[in-house]
């Protein structure tokens, strides 16, 4: 259970857009690009360049979904963004495919999993995180939406195929050099003769971001007691949901029957989800449309 955090009885909504807004390009953009920016700027000049790092920050401003107040429901990308930044810092998963980039048009919708990361194990198997991401004002919306896609997407084998195709064809491990490379590929390829595909575990990574209504439930400021009150008051609150939470979604995927042993579910609470998308795009404003 995740949540914006409050400097003292402020939600600190604008500085999480901020802190999400700062891994755009890495979201975005794949891996070598990044790579070959970063290294024009190290060779430049200057010695510390920025000029081909700010065009790839244009590049993946123009590959986001167009934001009005018309759209603002289907406007999901910021959502896709959280869940890559939950895959990197608690799942410590690298991502292995950039799927923004595959866009030919920034209206396109990405299909299939919302993000690709893998993490490397000490055992040597290799964990293969499918992410999906659901942001809209209801808790028990988010996890329905999420069962729904988890659950089709098991059912389609082809579905399933074409990600560990991107991963194969399309990836950042073409950022790897030789038999490294091949070696990471082989995890994704049935056909490779290692048998390494065997030791690969698919999990499905849900990123429930939601609009939650204890954020409104204020105290009133006093600055004898600790500052952190309100954000005690606020987490008290967020946690003693949590049961309702876990049984919306054993319910839901009881009715699919999904198995939530494949699954790692995590709940992100904001004061507002319109008003998150808002921000974001005005941070991010060559996407907006009048």
């Amino acid at each position: 259970m995740l949540f914006v955090r409050f400097r003292e009885h402020e939600a600190q909504t604008n500085e999480f857009v901020e802190l999400l807004s700062d891994h755009l390009v890495d979201y975005a953009i794949p891996l070598t690009k990044r790579q070959q920016a970063n290294a024009q700027g190290a060779k430049s000049n200057t010695g510390g360049s920025m000029a081909a790092s700010s065009r790839l920050r244009r590049e993946a401003i123009r590959l986001l979904v167009k934001y009005s107040k018309e759209n603002s429901s289907r406007y999901g990308e910021i959502g896709e963004l959280i869940s890559y930044v939950i895959a990197v810092h608690f799942l410590r998963a690298g991502q292995v495919g950039a799927k923004m980039a595959l866009k030919t048009s920034s209206e396109m919708p990405i299909h299939g999993a919302d993000g690709l990361h893998a993490r490397a194990n000490d055992d040597g198997t290799v964990t293969f995180f499918l992410l999906e991401s659901k942001i809209t004002p209801s808790a028990a919306d988010a996890s329905r939406e999420m069962v729904d896609s988890v659950s089709e997407f098991q059912a389609d084998r082809g579905r399933r195929l074409n990600e560990l195709r991107l991963v194969s064809d399309l990836s950042n491990l073409e950022a790897l050099q030789g038999e490294q490379r091949e070696a990471a590929k082989s995890f994704f390829n049935v056909y490779s003769g290692s048998g390494n595909h065997l030791k690969r575990r698919d999990i499905h990574v849900g990123s429930l971001v939601f609009s939650e209504e204890a954020y409104s439930e204020k105290l009133k400021r006093d600055a004898e007691q600790p500052i952190t009150i309100h954000e005690d008051h606020f987490e008290s609150q967020y946690v003693a949901k949590h049961p309702r939470f876990q049984k919306n979604l054993t319910n839901q995927a009881a009715a699919k029957s999904l198995d939530l042993g494949g699954c790692i579910v995590f709940l992100v609470a904001v004061p507002d989800v319109y008003e998150l998308k808002r921000i974001f795009a005005e941070l991010n404003n060559e996407h907006i449309c009048d």
